[in-house]
């Protein structure tokens, strides 16, 4: 099927724009570099362009002012080569200053001639002077050495060392090392230099020293990626929260989502499970968008490309920018109404090449397991007093439970066997990332590689994913740069053949009892698997889990292929054009294959056929998906006087098609086979299918300040979808913001202690285009008409409605930046208020009318919130501390919704999206008297079940008594770090968590139902529950699944605090001398000890109350990671 876009503004621009790029891209990557003519000089005063962060040597410097001026210099090759390489950021600087940079730490000095030359000599010196001050110096002065790095070890040449009060200074030299004669014992030290914090240092007699700066991310003007583009932070009116490389790495984490978790305020991210290669965690900005099939998942942008973060390797990734709001996520218009997470990837360097190698080696282990009951005497006793309260018969004779309570050390004929020790393990997983990095001044690479292997904590689970990336970017001359980027990423994961999102494996594990054991000795001799304990126990109940694993396996094959290609021509010096192409390819192959395994029973080695036949069998599966992207802007800047203006203008199209492809047969020869044509014809089953979408648009932004103090943003974008009615495809999507630097106002300026303070607003509107496949198009199925003889036909399947148009969100957003003294306090805190509309809700249809219901624009919800995050840095000497809280709450509000809906959870104007909706647990019947003076319960309680209140007074407990209660959405989540250093050692804590959520687990709760497909009862149930009067008024007697008087109302007994807080991360950090690792031929060597998921404070009873949010109890608990590691940089 062709997807076009009709009904839109003709533009061939579009197509032109593609033909034109793609022209461009293969006659650039065809053509030899060249260069235009040079700028004429005018002295040391000369303008020297920067396009990039580079690392230059002296003769690189030389090259690069000659490029660009007349001049040509004059040297001695044996007396320069000792220069150290400078560090020099994107922008312009003066020759004369980048000469001073360069040469003034070997004590050379140049000089400008008429005939366009630059003389480079060694600084004149006195003799006679330098003899008496070498007197004096031996006499009166005290002589001082050391160090100068940074915070990963790595030195600082070119580093500032001056004695306090005085001008006695020096500079580090290509080893960060230095030397410098003070005036006394007792002197002080300031050591600076270019965009890190300063750091004062008291000698105390010491003759030698090691400094570690910090980074001031308040001295420099920090950079922010925004949409199309890089703004100054300083200049931002939107809210956009940043996270850098090295704040992402501190963790040794190999999913990038988690990495995010708790350091962004405003995004909540909820880890789906410690299982391997189950990676797709639930991210939220902002809270739930819309409550239609749309989602509510932000939009995730690598290098301006859509795509999934958990394909990153995390060592690649420079920054990371979470756009918040309207203003700064307007640009991308449909696709932008639950937020944008910007991702870039980190790019060569000029200068020398650099190796950095990263490992590291974890042991990991289950962070929360239920305690059951495994003794099995009590498990069986128990199992019987609750069938009999049930009125059932009960499953053991006393004897036999006898047999058990009177030989505890026969655990043959006997056991008590443990299954969670029996399955969970300690797996040893590890790491390896290798970088490798450089260039010179028109061409710069980078390639990476990375390779991750993860066992699982239970039998059946692995998981193995291999990256790599190329990146390559060349100038062809001071006004065209082109470049090249490739992403490839292999993931192989094996796991059980009952793995879903139910987590089966989790549940065989807690469903098995203890008065079994995994294989058992039959009466010929043989070995084979328990099904369980004996026939008599009607009910069906899990799979054994060692039965389980051996029937097969899950395996699945996961390829991704990124390639992309930029070109970037300088029009003129305020013009700038910008063009990308990329294709995304992705390929996913699944195989499950399940035999029948024979097992008995344990009472008496019975033969028990315990297979789900429907599953036996092969299932394959191939689904294969191309995304295509284009974008083109044009950037204007200018300044006039005070005046600075930025015009973006750009066009984007986007194309995505998928094809899947399955077949399962169920009879096999052998259990050796495993592809589908040895199985047999009958039964087998197929399917398939494609999709495809395509969108378009066009969008631009003005920025606007004035002296860096009133700042004002406007975005614009239009967008066409084909997934939307051609009448009504096309949306225009607005911001406008605006931002006043309190702190740069004249009248500020002797508020020396003050570094920031700025207030931001912002409105705007954003789409949601996730809006299905064609919701407005008609259906037609195949069906055969009952009175012509069963012929065949087709038939409307489902109504529609051509006048649906896009789910749109309109935010506002008020916002506070502040900063003092330095860093030592600050603060970012912001207001917003989200109301998204026309949201496409599915409106209930009468049976009678044989169509299903069709998709209208009808819904409104609200969320009203606020995001606070508050930090602190401060260096003394040789320790630091820098320490940074956030913290997000948000209020749900459905605002519209054309049917109101009611069951265990409600959703009504006024109320929270899916607001839990429950009858009220009111203690445990203590007597019969109770029961006789309470309302009427459903079931015929006895003493020792559930009481419910009577919210309506009506003498009866039913569904008109149900109530609405909070916990559907947490009242706050937050997260919060500390990093201090000393000298060479580091240390980095992190936390994290949510208050006030709370689960439903009535109906989804094994492991914590008491005999729930023969689950054990939990120890703290066993140890609480009711058992006899008084005894207590939390819960009930034992009792089995399906029993009325606890199980058969929904209420709030079964309503958990899901809230926690959890230590995700301590880790502990030593910097290896430089002098040592030049021994070595290293620049550098980082040893770490890392702890991920040390300890969670909930009152959550079952393995992770993250998973909570989902209902199950049974989950593949998160891991506690016990890390080794090194990072190398040669």
């Amino acid at each position: 099927m062709k997807i076009k876009l009709t009904n839109r503004p003709p533009c061939p621009l579009g197509k032109v724009l593609l033909r034109f790029f793609m022209k461009s891209i293969i006659f650039l990557f065809c053509s030899i570099s060249f260069a235009l003519t040079p700028i004429s000089g005018v002295g040391q005063n000369a303008e020297i362009i920067v396009d990039s962060d580079v690392t230059l040597n002296v003769k690189q410097v030389f090259r690069l002012i000659n490029k660009q001026t007349d001049y040509k210099f004059v040297y001695r090759h044996d007396l320069i080569k000792i220069a150290p390489d400078i560090d020099l950021k994107k922008g312009v600087i003066k020759a004369g200053d980048l000469l001073d940079k360069c040469l003034s730490p070997i004590s050379f000095t140049y000089k400008f001639t008429d005939g366009s030359t630059i003389v480079v000599k060694k600084s004149p010196v006195d003799s006679s002077v330098n003899n008496l001050v070498e007197i004096l110096d031996k006499k009166l002065q005290f002589q001082v050495s050391g160090t100068i790095m940074d915070n990963e070890g790595m030195p600082l040449p070119g580093a500032n060392i001056v004695e306090k009060g005085t001008s006695n200074g020096v500079t580090a030299d290509f080893d960060g090392k230095f030397s410098i004669q003070v005036q006394e014992a007792n002197a002080t030290l300031i050591i600076s230099y270019i965009g890190f914090t300063k750091q004062e240092i008291s000698l105390n007699g010491r003759s030698n020293v090691t400094a570690v700066l910090k980074e001031d991310a308040a001295g420099l003007d920090e950079v922010v990626v925004v949409g199309y583009g890089t703004q100054k932070k300083e200049n931002l009116t939107g809210s956009v929260a940043t996270v850098s490389s090295d704040e992402l790495i501190k963790r040794p984490a190999a999913n990038v989502e988690n990495l995010l978790q708790g350091r962004v305020p405003g995004l909540q991210v909820s880890s789906s499970s410690g299982k391997p290669g189950d990676e797709g965690n639930t991210l939220r900005i902002r809270g739930i968008g819309t409550f239609s099939g749309a989602g509510s998942s932000p939009l995730v942008l690598i290098n301006g490309i859509s795509g999934d973060m958990t394909n990153l390797d995390p060592n690649d990734i420079e920054s990371v920018s979470v756009l918040k709001d309207a203003a700064s996520s307007a640009i991308y218009g449909a696709r932008a109404a639950n937020g944008v997470i910007l991702i870039t990837t980190k790019q060569g360097k000029a200068g020398s090449l650099v190796i950095d190698y990263h490992g590291n080696i974890q042991a990991q282990s289950a962070s929360r397991l239920p305690d059951l009951l495994y003794n099995s005497a009590d498990y069986m006793q128990f199992w019987n007093e609750a069938r009999i309260r049930n009125g059932q018969a009960p499953h053991f004779t006393q004897a036999e439970i006898d047999g058990f309570r009177n030989n505890p050390n026969d655990p043959v004929n006997y056991p008590n066997f443990n299954w969670i020790d029996h399955t969970f393990n300690t797996a040893i997983a590890h790491n390896q990332s290798f970088r490798i990095s450089g260039g010179n001044e028109k061409t710069v690479f980078s390639a990476s590689l990375g390779y991750l292997d993860q066992p699982g904590i239970t039998s059946n689970y692995e998981y193995q994913k291999f990256n790599g990336r190329v990146t390559v970017d060349s100038r062809l001359n001071d006004w065209i740069k082109i470049g090249g980027d490739i992403q490839f990423v292999n993931k192989d994961i094996t796991r059980s053949n009952w793995d879903n999102n139910v987590d089966y494996q989790i549940l065989a594990i807690y469903g098995a009892g203890p008065n079994y054991t995994p294989t058992m000795t039959l009466p010929d001799g043989s070995t084979g698997y328990v099904a369980r304990y004996s026939a008599d126990i009607a009910e069906w109940t899990v799979r054994n889990p060692d039965a389980q694993d051996a029937s097969g396996l899950m395996t699945e094959t996961r390829y991704n292929v990124l390639p992309q290609f930029y070109s970037e021509v300088n029009l003129t010096n305020n013009l700038t054009w910008n063009s990308k192409y990329a294709l995304t390819i992705d390929n996913n192959q699944y195989k499950n294959h399940e035999h029948a395994v024979d097992n008995y029973y344990f009472k008496d080695g019975s033969y028990a056929h315990n297979n789900a036949t429907w599953r036996l069998g092969v299932e394959d599966r191939w689904t294969t998906s191309k995304l295509s992207t284009f974008y083109s802007t044009l950037n204007y800047t200018k300044s006039l006087n005070d005046n600075n203006f930025s015009v973006l203008a750009g066009y984007n199209q986007e194309g995505f098609k998928d094809r899947y492809l399955r077949g399962q047969r169920i009879n096999f020869p052998t259990n050796d086979l495993k592809e589908l044509d040895a199985g047999a014809t009958n039964g087998q089953s197929t399917g398939g299918g494609a999709t495809e979408w395509a969108i378009q648009s066009y969008f631009g932004r003005i920025n606007y300040d004035y002296q860096g103090k009133y700042l004002l943003e406007a975005n614009a974008r239009y967008d066409g979808t084909s997934r939307i009615s051609p009448d009504t495809r096309w949306g225009f999507f607005p911001s406008l913001s605006a931002g006043w630097r309190i702190s740069e106002e004249a009248f500020m300026d002797k508020v020396d202690w003050l570094g920031n303070l700025k207030l931001r607003a912002s409105w705007g509107q954003l789409g949601n285009q996730n809006v299905g496949l064609y919701p407005y198009q008609e259906v037609l199925s195949t069906t055969s008409y009952p009175f012509i003889n069963s012929e065949p036909g087709v038939i409307q399947s489902r109504m529609v409605d051509k006048s649906l148009k896009w789910e749109t969100t309109t935010m506002t957003d008020l916002g506070v930046d502040f900063s003092m003294l330095n860093g030592l306090f600050s603060f970012t805190f912001d207001w917003y208020d989200k109301i998204t509309d026309d949201i496409l809700y599915q409106i209930p249809v009468p049976a009678s009318i044989g169509l299903s219901a069709p998709t209208v624009n009808f819904g409104k919800m609200k969320n009203t919130g606020i995001d606070l995050v508050v930090g602190s840095q401060k260096s003394f000497g040789d320790f630091s501390y820098s320490t940074s809280v956030n913290y997000s709450s948000y209020k749900n509000e459905v605002l519209e919704i054309l049917s109101p809906t009611y069951g265990n959870t409600t959703t009504q104007v006024g109320l929270p999206f899916n607001s839990h909706y429950l009858i009220e647990f009111d203690g445990i019947f203590q007597n019969q008297t109770e029961i006789d003076a309470a309302a009427v319960h459903p079931f015929n309680p006895k003493p020792g079940d559930l009481k419910f209140k009577d919210a309506n007074g009506d003498g009866t407990i039913n569904a008109d008594d149900r109530v609405v209660v909070d916990g559907a959405y947490p009242k706050f989540f937050y997260g919060g770090t500390l990093d201090l250093s000393w000298k060479n050692f580091d240390l980095s804590l992190f936390f994290q968590g949510v208050e006030g959520s709370k689960a439903h687990v009535q109906t989804l709760a094994w492991g914590l139902t008491p005999y729930m497909q023969g689950s054990p009862p939990t120890l703290d149930f066993v140890k609480n529950r009711w058992t006899g009067e008084g005894s207590t008024n939390s819960h009930p007697a034992m009792f089995v699944t399906g029993y009325g008087p606890v199980t058969g109302t929904p209420n709030t007994y079964w309503l958990l605090d899901s809230s926690y807080f959890r230590l995700k991360n301590l880790s502990i950090g030593y910097n290896i001398p430089t002098d040592i690792c030049k021994t070595i031929g290293l620049q550098g060597i980082n040893i770490y000890m890392s702890g991920d998921n040390l300890f969670t404070i909930t009152q959550w009873p079952g393995s992770d109350p993250e998973k909570a949010n989902t209902g199950w109890f049974t989950a593949y608990p998160q891991l506690t990671t016990y890390t080794m590691g090194v990072k190398l940089k040669i």
